[in-house]
């Protein structure tokens, strides 16, 4: 999850921890209305509901959640807080979860700025083997689909030699429907110790965008279910 947000300070980071820890406590107590809200990333799809402060106690801060929340908080290892009576959203460390009582365990509280909702599409994992490749400008790699969005890709693939960014180009996806071609920007390439992500900016006309405008629904329509049935 640590791609989605950037920790900010409005004191210092132990006053901020104890601000977050007396609002929560007041809202535990009756004394805030609660709005408080968690979010997680699911393979990139957001998992937002309420909670409820049971009880604050030595840094610690005992939720009632939902229980798809508590699934992927078990997972993620973190959670954000979101309540109007913050100045910033909250990041906390998940130390403890019981997704068949849909109770879990905070510590640890940061003040964050969250990165994903800035983000003008929305973005899906790749579950399948789709090839995927751009080529422009002396540049050339072919590799498979990592994500996607109405607005971008990165194709995962070994790439010896990074290019500068803003190579114009086009990009060929093999997505159902397809293929599809586009005009295309590389914005950057990420390494990584097995293959290399590289993040490409598309212009889709109103077939391509329509093809994967269906992917992308029928990607969160499988996420959404599979963390469903990972209750029962």
């Amino acid at each position: 999850m640590h791609d989605y947000y950037q920790l900010v300070t409005v004191a210092d980071l132990p006053q901020d921890n104890r601000q977050i820890l007396d609002t929560l406590t007041a809202i535990g107590a009756g004394k805030l209305p609660n709005d408080l809200r968690l979010l997680n990333y699911y393979r990139s799809i957001p998992v937002n509901y309420g909670a409820t402060v049971e009880s604050v106690e030595r840094g610690s801060v005992e939720l009632a959640v939902n229980q798809q929340q508590a699934i992927v908080m078990q997972l993620e290892k973190q959670v954000f807080l979101k309540s109007g009576h913050f100045p910033k959203d909250v990041l906390a460390a998940v130390t403890y979860v019981n997704i068949d009582k849909s109770v879990a365990i905070l510590a640890n509280f940061a003040y964050a700025v969250i990165r994903s909702e800035r983000r003008q599409f929305v973005r899906v994992e790749v579950k399948d083997k789709i090839e995927a490749s751009f080529s422009g400008d002396g540049f050339t790699v072919a590799g498979q689909l990592n994500d996607i969005s109405l607005g971008g890709v990165a194709i995962s693939a070994t790439i010896p030699t990074h290019p500068d960014a803003g190579i114009k180009g086009k990009v060929t996806l093999r997505l159902p429907g397809g293929p599809f071609e586009m005009p295309a920007q590389v914005l950057r390439v990420i390494p990584a110790k097995q293959t290399d992500l590289c993040i490409i900016e598309i212009q889709p006309d109103n077939r391509t965008e329509k093809g994967i405008s269906q992917y992308i629904f029928q990607r969160q329509v499988e996420i959404i279910r599979e963390l469903k049935d990972s209750i029962f």
